[in-house]
Parts: C-alpha cells; sequence; structure tokens
C-alpha cells in the first residue's frame, strides 16, 4: 500500500482537499468521478433528444389519446396545436421539439429536429353531440360556422411518411 494520503490539500491556494493522484485509491476515485460525470452527461443527451423508436410511439399514443376526445375549438382552427399537444401528453420522449407542418391535403407532417421519420396526422371534428357544458337555449340553434367556438369531438388517424 502507498504511503501517500488519500486526500491531501490543494496546492491552488484554497486549503480545500482534494484527491491524490500519487495514491491509488485516489487515482482510482479520480478516474470514476470522470466516468460517473461522463456517463450523466451522456444520460442528458439521450432524454434530451427524441429516437425513431419515441417518436413513433409517440405519434401512435398520441392519436389514440386524440381520437374520440373533445375540443372547445373552431373548424378553421390550427390542429397542429391539438397534435403536438396530444404527443406531448403521451409522457414519451422529451416532450418538446415536435414539429408539425399543414400540408395542402388537410393533413398534418409530424417530425422532430432529432429524427428523419415523418408521420402524416389527420384530424377530423364533428360537432359534439353531448358537450360538457350545455348553454340554455342552445338545443335549436344552427351548427357553428367555421370560426366560432364550439364543442367538438376529433377523430384522429395516422400513417407513415409525409401528407402529400
Amino acid at each position: 500500500m502507498s504511503e501517500e494520503p488519500v486526500f491531501v490539500r490543494s496546492g491552488w491556494g484554497t486549503g480545500r482537499y482534494v484527491y491524490n493522484h500519487r495514491n491509488p485509491a485516489g487515482l482510482a476515485l479520480i478516474i470514476l468521478a470522470s466516468l460517473i460525470a461522463i456517463g450523466g452527461f451522456f444520460g442528458m443527451r439521450a432524454e434530451s433528444t427524441w429516437s425513431e423508436g419515441e417518436i413513433r410511439d409517440a405519434v401512435r399514443k398520441g392519436v389514440a389519446d386524440l381520437d374520440g376526445k373533445g375540443h372547445y375549438t373552431t373548424l378553421a382552427g390550427d390542429r397542429g396545436s391539438l397534435i403536438a399537444e396530444a404527443i406531448r401528453e403521451s409522457g414519451i420522449g422529451p416532450g418538446y421539439g415536435v414539429e408539425t407542418r399543414k400540408e395542402e391535403d388537410g393533413g398534418y407532417t409530424v417530425g422532430t429536429e432529432d429524427t428523419d421519420t415523418e408521420y402524416c396526422v389527420r384530424v377530423a371534428l364533428t360537432p359534439d353531440p353531448d358537450p360538457l357544458v350545455v348553454i340554455p337555449g342552445t338545443e335549436d340553434l344552427p351548427p357553428p360556422g367555421p370560426d366560432m367556438l364550439a364543442f367538438y369531438v376529433s377523430h384522429a388517424t395516422f400513417s407513415k411518411g409525409a401528407c402529400r
């Protein structure tokens, strides 16, 4: 065993104790602390980026959760935010960085900056026949216009690849 102590006073004038690289146990602690720090950085990076499997599972669960869910919105509104919120609420992946892009055919191409895979999500809204909030006297009103707020039920589907 080495006669050197495991901890020595810092030579930088602070008076704190540091690992002694001349002692085998001190050297092992230096190497171990470095490996743990590097592993922590890799772990943090892995948790902050999307993988192909995570985006696939998040889109699948988000669309399943969105299908049949009630919303208070307009027909003309952007459904990309509904899609991104459903994916975020799925609890899969980092929860941010989901990009939705409206296509000319009415679908939304969903992807992330971290992955190459894209999904086509389509959301249709139908008037909610049984809204949570019933306003007296609204039973006989005509259906709402495209820019009017109303209660709708969403019907969502997805497929792999960008919308065409």
